[in-house]
């Protein structure tokens, strides 16, 4: 029998029935399904991504922006007095989506470079797109980008994200990189933004001087960057930068009190997860190429290895390319199964960008890691919210429905938990609820 998880305090009230309960401000109850994403204080792995607590008639009571109880709607109710109720029967209800690695502010589009890459015409490359979007980003002012960023913020939260990591790496020179995240802190939007500076990108082809000065403007712009910024990211990739390049660039966040992620290891194996793991990384982001040595540090760390299906799926990674020829992840769910039988924990996110993944919604990243990477429906939800979370350093105060995190609640259009990933194509979120609030778009 499931018992409710409450927390204690809050002020009484007499109910019409003269028993005393909890005011809160509000209960959401009957839900056919409440996925709670619950039950630890570190990230799930192995077997235990299968296993999640789903209550059936589930009820989340809400005070102060503040999950205070979850558990059966008799009980809830038993135990607390709402001054509004919103009922869930027919619906189920879920933490908020947590989306961990986005480029969110950019200028710009690379449809045409991906077209090239679908009818097999010579396409640009890593470093050709990235730069393209890198002279779009610096033409644009800050209210431009302000503007375009709030507009995909708009959409990735009628979609279920509640909270959302963005990176810069498209300014890659002093100037843009800083205004990058004047924007990101500046933005004012419903759902929380946590700035990650990604100087370390790629050397950008038009920088005059050479790539140890380039990685000494990166160095340089730290102390700075770290007032908007509660990250430092580095690409430690065979297109981007070594190991030893990555490292020096995060001793010097690291003094400017910076925590650290890395994209690692995505176009061939440089050592980055393994760096990851032994800097204690928050994530180490991507992981195509990743050594048996990589996944063995990995499955030993505290480090979330993030996972992008979205990118799997829009480079065309698991097909043939034109003309024949092995597709780049010929095998993407033993990929992805061999990292969870390892031990490493593992998010989901959607690395929205204009190149490699331009979509902005986590549902679409669900779908696609069923499809794509044959992941349960267990699998997904726990990667996609609690796991997240922790990547973000998070853990304690979101990606969960728990007594004492914030409220960013979930209620679907439908019943099951299984139904957002079964089908695609529709946005199935009704009610998006962040710290307890109906979340608004701004634009």
């Amino acid at each position: 029998m499931v018992t409710a998880r409450m927390s204690t305090g809050g002020v009484e009230a007499l109910g019409g029935d003269g028993a005393v309960r909890r005011r809160v401000d509000l209960v959401i109850a009957h839900a056919t399904e409440l996925l709670t994403c619950a039950g630890s204080a570190a990230p799930i792995r192995g077997e235990e991504l299968s296993r999640i607590e789903i209550l059936k008639d589930g009820a989340v009571a809400v005070r102060d922006g503040r999950i205070v109880a979850v558990g059966p709607t008799p009980e809830v109710l038993a135990n607390y007095a709402a001054d509004a109720t919103l009922n869930a029967a027919g619906r189920l209800v879920t933490p908020g989506l947590v989306d961990a690695h986005t480029h969110l502010v950019y200028g710009g589009t690379r449809h045409a470079d991906w077209e090239d890459l679908a009818v097999g015409r010579p396409a640009t490359g890593l470093g050709g797109g990235i730069m393209r979007t890198v002279r779009a980003t610096r033409e644009l002012s800050a209210d431009q980008l302000r503007v375009r960023a709030l507009r995909d913020l708009d959409v990735m939260l009628a979609h279920g994200t509640t909270t959302v990591e963005a990176k810069t790496g498209y300014g890659l020179d002093g100037e843009t990189e800083l205004r990058l995240l004047e924007v990101m802190a500046n933005l004012r939007h419903e759902i929380p933004v946590v700035a990650t500076y990604l100087g370390a990108h790629l050397q950008p082809t038009d920088y005059p001087g050479s790539r140890a000065d380039y990685l000494k403007l990166v160095r340089d712009l730290l102390p700075e960057a770290a007032k908007y910024a509660e990250y430092c990211d580095m690409a430690c990739d065979p297109a981007c930068f070594t190991a030893e390049e990555c490292a020096e660039v995060a001793t010097v966040a690291r003094a400017a009190g910076m925590r650290l992620r890395l994209h690692a290891d995505q176009t061939g194996d440089a050592g980055g997860v393994a760096l990851a793991a032994q800097l204690g990384a928050s994530s180490v982001d991507h992981l195509d190429a990743i050594s048996a040595a990589g996944r063995a540090a990995l499955a030993s760390s505290p480090t979330v290895g993030m996972i992008f299906p979205g990118v799997s799926q829009h480079m065309l990674d698991t097909i043939p390319a034109v003309g024949g020829g092995q597709p780049s992840q010929p095998d993407a769910p033993g990929w992805v199964r061999q990292l969870i039988d390892s031990g490493a924990a593992l998010g989901l996110a959607t690395d929205y960008n204009p190149g490699t993944c331009p979509t902005p919604s986590m549902q679409t990243v669900m779908q696609l890691a069923a499809r794509l990477y044959r992941l349960s429906y267990a699998e997904i939800w726990q990667m996609c919210t609690i796991n997240a979370a922790h990547s973000l350093d998070r853990g304690g105060e979101i990606g969960s429905l728990e007594p004492g995190k914030r409220a960013d609640i979930l209620v679907w259009s439908v019943p099951e938990h299984g139904m957002p990933i079964h089908r695609f194509g529709v946005n199935l979120v009704d009610t998006v609820l962040i710290a307890g609030k109906r979340a608004q778009p701004v634009s």
